[in-house]
């Protein structure tokens, strides 16, 4: 794997964990109201992050069957927002259970 192609595949996965940062926080907003609209935009971002993993999937099975291939900083930047933006998601999903619940509660059932 080139340099250039390298950072092709890193730039792939900084665009789409950014694209699915932002479905995220559309979800969020949409939170407080509209739960539907939370679904869908939830869908749309872990449909951006299993491409930007994709992505880091590719790079990672390339730098085990060619010694040549050497991630950059550039590829670890990528690597460290999909991850973040992971996390972000799996959090939003616990935090959305919690708001349902507490709906139920104040709504007495």
């Amino acid at each position: 794997m080139t340099l250039e192609e390298l950072n092709g595949q890193a730039m792939e996965m900084i665009v789409h964990s950014g694209n699915g940062r932002n479905m995220l926080n559309q979800a969020l907003d949409a939170l407080y109201g509209d739960e539907e609209t939370y679904e869908a935009k939830m869908t749309e971002a872990k449909k951006e992050m299993q491409t930007a993993h994709a992505a880091q999937t590719k790079v990672l099975q390339e730098t085990i069957t060619d010694p040549e291939a050497k991630p950059d900083i550039l590829f670890t930047h990528a690597q460290d927002t999909l991850m973040t933006v992971m996390s972000e998601i799996n959090t939003a999903r616990h935090l959305a259970k919690i708001m349902k619940k507490l709906k139920e509660i104040a709504n007495g059932k």
